[in-house]
């Protein structure tokens, strides 16, 4: 293989690794209740699907940081919430259905999960177009440009694979075509598209700090590296993301998942940053 690989050959279905960054503050306090003592489990994301990171029990009580819609969840007394509440000290979600919080749904005042800016859009690279399983890529140069505050060309929010398109073609290759000799997209394919955008971007190598840096200073970046050292996926493939924005934790847009925002740690991201065909970042 001469090119370098950076995409996702199939689509991965479980989502969002959570771990808490430092001086996430508490917006609500919460008890758990009504799990006939079972427990509850703490989920890697806001499904029942998703991996347990342990139990909390009737009766405890734990800081709420913010709420996010995900699966439903029917308790023990038959009452059914999609809604689910983010724990820092937990470093997961709680299904709100079996939470005490003094309301039926949500809190006022409380945020919702990864959501600082209505910009932050998560866009799958799965839409059934030729060269789906390789769009990690162009897929990530529209999701950062609309973090970035830039309507990427051809966009369309009904029809987000025009704009993935444009970006592939932009790099210059055929989006109608899957070209077995040119199979997945580089550093420098993606400063492309990005600059036929209007945005000009840097390449940086080696240098995870650096990237880091970029998105507490308030500007995303797109990381190449591998998913199996991402929580929520694991499979061993050379992938690009994009870094989105910094609360305490970074905010991830993964073309591979399903379309949230993950919230990682930096040990997370320098999992999935240090390895082979990774270990670079585009800064807009």
């Amino acid at each position: 293989m001469t090119r370098l690989l950076r995409s996702l050959l199939v689509p991965v279905l479980v989502a969002s690794a959570l771990v808490a960054g430092a001086g996430v503050a508490s917006a609500a306090t919460a008890t758990v209740g009504n799990t006939d003592g079972d427990g509850l489990n703490i989920r890697s994301a806001p499904t029942s699907a998703s991996s347990s990171l342990g139990l909390v029990w009737d009766g405890q009580r734990v800081d709420i940081s913010c709420q996010v819609r995900g699966q439903s969840v029917t308790n023990t007394r038959g009452f059914t919430s999609d809604l689910w509440d983010y724990v820092p000290a937990l470093r997961g979600y709680l299904a709100d259905a079996y939470m005490a919080t003094g309301y039926d749904y949500r809190i006022p005042g409380v945020p919702d999960c990864g959501t600082p800016t209505s910009r932050l859009v998560p866009v799958s690279q799965f839409h059934g177009q030729p060269n789906q399983g390789e769009d990690c890529g162009p897929a990530s140069v529209v999701s950062a440009l609309l973090a970035a505050g830039v309507t990427p060309r051809s966009w369309n929010a009904s029809r987000p694979v025009d704009a993935i398109n444009r970006a592939r073609s932009d790099m210059g290759y055929d989006p109608t075509w899957n070209d077995p000799a040119k199979f997945g997209t580089n550093e420098s394919d993606v400063k492309r598209a990005l600059a036929a955008n209007g945005v000009y971007a840097t390449v940086v190598f080696n240098d995870l700090n650096r990237v880091l840096t970029h998105v507490r200073n308030g500007r995303p970046a797109i990381m190449a590296g591998n998913m199996v050292g991402l929580p929520w996926s694991g499979r061993n493939v050379p992938h690009f993301l994009t870094v989105a924005a910094y609360d305490g934790d970074y905010l991830v847009l993964d073309p591979a998942s399903q379309p949230i925002v993950h919230r990682a740690s930096a040990s997370t991201l320098a999992a999935y940053f240090d390895h082979d065909l990774g270990r670079a970042g585009v800064l807009l």
